[in-house]
């Protein structure tokens, strides 16, 4: 499996090149000659082919520009050659003497040729500006959708941005806020996330002083649980005194399910703890990749984002993208796409994993405890699983030492003593080692370390 990676825009397929507009937004004066807008290529184009750019917005063509080439009924057709690097056209705007106000063209890229592809900037936001000088300084500039709609995939981790413009500058600081239609058993930061963040359900988007375009951005969370497209809906809902609502006031956003089914991915832990040994250094999964399992540890992890999963072939660490959301005896499907097989502290895990829910399959599983020696334990035979330990005590343990830390334990035969794991965030951190011979259960984590469950890991004979 090939090492994966991503920029601004997105990484073509094999043999594809990527076609883009190189910004989201653009402006010129009513008074300029005329305005180059540029659609550049990722890499020089393996082919001939062409393009089609679309033309909407509150200024129409001829009256308010005018398009080199000409459009064809409203469209325009962008033909380039094989090496090719970009390709470009001319937006000339009208100079009427007349104060219409400011106006916006609304340009989208579609239909690229068969070996090409689209990238993150397929929109294109251009505000003409009147520059007549009859417009009063108490017009209320109106604030309105770039798009009546758009869509992402589920597992576009570039996001996509969403434009507003305003009729013209204001000339100090104005706030618009947006409503946000969720759809329902949709959450916030589990299934999505926007960029400026959601505050009480809204939005919040600010224009400087000068300013006439803003977007903001959405990124959905890639998991198991959308089975269907599903639609956003963001509405201009209130905006400070020197706004008004323009005409385009709500815009629709679909999130499209791209899953492939769960059970042609499904793969078992053992299968992707191979890909270890299969790959040098770290290693990247760009396609759909599920696993099931059952969550085994607690809160004693590194950290709140950490969790081990294991089936019947084995177990392992993954490192989620925010905190977990997953409790202990939990069977669950989880889409590992878009993370990364990395050595983490000498155990194999998977990290950045944006899958946090997945798809719940049972609850309260007990899973059987491996029954392990301490030879097992320092070697990390069963590193990842749920282990048992029988028969040994704490070397140091004396009525004082605490859990918190790594404290050594010992059969008091082999002359190799294991170490137990306790995290200092753990309720029972400062508790006080127990004496006396035991068995221990844990899960075999962080260089071979026990890792317990809690204090009552601990049994007597």
């Amino acid at each position: 499996m090939a090492l994966g990676c991503s920029n601004d825009d997105r990484v073509a397929a094999p043999g594809k090149t990527v076609v883009a507009f190189e910004s989201n937004t653009l402006s010129l004066d009513e008074a300029d000659e005329a305005l180059v807008v540029t659609i550049s290529f990722d890499q020089a184009a393996l082919a001939d082919g062409q393009v089609e750019v679309s033309f909407g917005g509150t200024a129409t063509n001829p009256e308010h520009y005018i398009v080199l080439p000409e459009l064809e009924d409203g469209i325009l057709i962008l033909n380039f050659e094989e090496g090719d690097e970009d390709v470009q056209f001319l937006l000339l705007p009208v100079n009427d003497d007349v104060n219409t106000g400011n106006k916006t063209v609304s340009l989208e890229l579609a239909n690229p040729s068969e070996g090409f592809e689209l990238g993150h900037h397929k929109q294109l936001a251009v505000n003409i500006a009147d520059d007549d000088d009859d417009q009063g300084e108490n017009i209320v500039a109106a604030v309105t959708f770039v798009q009546v709609s758009s869509s992402i995939n589920e597992d576009n981790v570039n996001g996509v941005e969403v434009a507003l413009m305003l009729s013209h500058a204001s000339a100090v600081q104005e706030l618009v806020e947006l409503a946000v239609g969720i759809p329902t058993n949709f959450e916030y930061g589990v299934h999505f996330y926007t960029t400026p963040e959601m505050v009480d359900g809204m939005i919040p988007i600010y224009f400087e002083a000068g300013q006439v375009s803003k977007s903001f951005t959405f990124y959905p969370i890639n998991n198991s649980s959308l089975n269907d497209d599903v639609e956003f809906i963001f509405t201009i809902s209130s905006w400070t005194s020197g706004l008004d609502q323009g005409e385009q006031f709500d815009t629709r956003l679909t999130l499209i399910d791209d899953e492939e089914d769960a059970v042609a991915s499904l793969h078992s832990i053992q299968e992707l703890r191979d890909y270890f040994e299969a790959h040098e250094g770290n290693w990247f999964l760009p396609t759909d990749y599920f696993i099931e399992g059952v969550v085994t540890s607690t809160n004693n992890v590194a950290n709140e984002k950490s969790i081990y999963i294991q089936d019947e072939t084995g177990g392992i660490m993954l490192i989620f993208i925010a905190p977990n959301m997953l409790t202990r005896g939990t069977k669950v499907r989880l889409n590992l796409k878009n993370s990364t097989g990395e050595m983490v502290n000498d155990q194999k895990a998977l990290i950045g994993v944006e899958d946090r829910i997945g798809t719940t399959l049972a609850t309260n599983v007990h899973v059987q405890p491996r029954e392990i020696s301490i030879d097992d334990l320092i070697a990390g035979t069963y590193s990842g699983q749920l282990v048992k330990i029988n028969g040994v005590h704490f070397s140091e343990a004396d009525g004082v030492r605490k859990w918190d830390g790594s404290n050594y334990i010992s059969d008091g035969v082999n002359p190799r003593k294991g170490l137990v794991a306790t995290y200092s965030h753990v309720d029972f951190s400062q508790d006080v080692l127990p004496e006396g011979t035991f068995s221990i259960t844990g899960v075999v984590g962080s260089w071979n370390r026990l890792h317990v469950i809690s204090k009552y890991s601990v049994q007597y004979f």
